[in-house]
């Protein structure tokens, strides 16, 4: 397998707290009404527990709602209370990784994936602006394989 390939492997280790942090993030900005799970935290909530700047938190709004604008199909992003990972959240993750590792190409082909093409750009540059924030923040998203699972 490529360096840069979306691993979904049924053997891949569990999630660490970088990567439960971000898909934290993300679910709560998709289904901000679970709140069976942390309470009835908000994403900037979630997010505020690494300490971003006011200018962190609107990029990563603006990277989610272009993410939601940009979709080709329905995204399988899971309720806050779910505690595996879709396979969409793990394309995210890795995503987030390769651009944090500066292999924009790479995050690029994940991403081409599931969005039009129209959007490619505009959603490329906000995924880097909010894998930066992370990185800034101390948020280190790796490469690497993680579980998937999927609803059939």
């Amino acid at each position: 397998m490529r360096d840069n390939s979306l691993f979904d492997d049924a053997l891949a280790h569990y999630p660490d707290a970088s990567d439960q942090l971000v898909i934290d993030a993300v679910r709560a900005w998709f289904r901000p009404h679970c709140d069976a799970v942390r309470g009835s935290q908000t994403w900037r909530d979630v997010l505020s527990e690494i300490g971003p700047t006011r200018d962190g938190l609107h990029r990563f709004d603006m990277f989610m709602a272009e993410l939601a604008r940009a979709a080709r199909r329905p995204l399988d992003i899971r309720c806050r209370c779910a505690h595996e990972f879709a396979g969409d959240e793990t394309r995210l993750l890795q995503s987030i990784a390769c651009l944090q590792s500066n292999d924009r190409m790479a995050a690029r082909v994940l991403l081409t994936d599931w969005i039009t093409s129209s959007a490619i750009d505009r959603l490329a540059d906000n995924t880097h602006w909010f894998a930066m924030t992370l990185l800034d923040a101390g948020v280190i998203v790796s490469k690497r394989a993680r579980r998937a699972t999927y609803f059939h």
